[in-house]
């Protein structure tokens, strides 16, 4: 079995995609620690940052405890959408969709907001791996990530190459009997997932798009 890892961010860019589509079961680390400036709460939407407003000041806690005003925070994201976005190829078939949608959404939780578009955009791209939510049972980073895999047995775990920083030799997840593989996705954009949405005619094949043999 091959399992995927990521925090619940905001509408995340391309690789975020491809890891779900690849995986056999696709684990929303909900309970890592929340990042102020971090993709949980912002993303490139046409190459600026896109952010939705949180309340207080969220630091040193877990991303399941940010909270968002349920009225006024996606209201600002709609409107960040619809002034990125209006007027591109693919607009009339996916932005209104997204703009009601975001608006739709009653929670004043960050990572249940997240979760629901999530939820959204795997429908649209026509993936049907499941979701989790797994609590690590012992540390952070790498001996954390390795306790919520042990869980699922001894998968073998695709990573994104943004976690080479943390994992280093992967040597916990070697001793733990889990293979790792990394993602040889090849991102068109760093962008959300929208400007593919927007853009691209087939947006699944842009998402599963990969480097030749021999690049990175």
């Amino acid at each position: 079995m091959i399992v995927a890892s990521h925090q619940a961010d905001l509408l995340p860019y391309s690789g975020f995609w491809y890891k779900m589509a690849k995986a056999d079961l696709f684990d929303l680390k909900i309970f890592d620690q929340f990042v102020d400036r971090g993709y949980q709460r912002r993303v490139r939407m046409r190459g600026a940052w896109a952010s939705m407003p949180v309340l207080g000041n969220p630091k040193y806690i877990p991303i399941n405890e940010v909270r968002i005003d349920p009225v006024e925070s996606p209201k600002a994201l709609a409107k960040l959408i619809h002034g990125r976005y209006v007027g591109s190829r693919n607009w009339d078939k996916y932005g209104p969709m997204f703009e009601d949608a975001v608006k739709s959404i009653r929670t004043d939780r960050l990572w249940h907001f997240n979760v629901e578009l999530i939820l959204l955009v795997r429908d649209v791209l026509g993936i049907r791996t499941p979701l989790s939510m797994s609590v690590p049972t012992e540390g952070r980073g790498s001996v954390g990530l390795v306790s919520v895999l042990k869980t699922y047995g001894s998968p073998t775990y695709l990573s994104g190459n943004g976690a080479r920083a943390y994992m280093g030799d992967c040597r916990e997840f070697d001793e733990a009997g889990i293979r790792v593989i990394w993602s040889p996705h090849a991102p068109v954009t760093g962008d959300s997932i929208l400007s593919v949405l927007m853009d691209h005619e087939d947006p699944l094949q842009v998402v599963l798009a990969e480097h030749e043999e021999g690049t990175s």
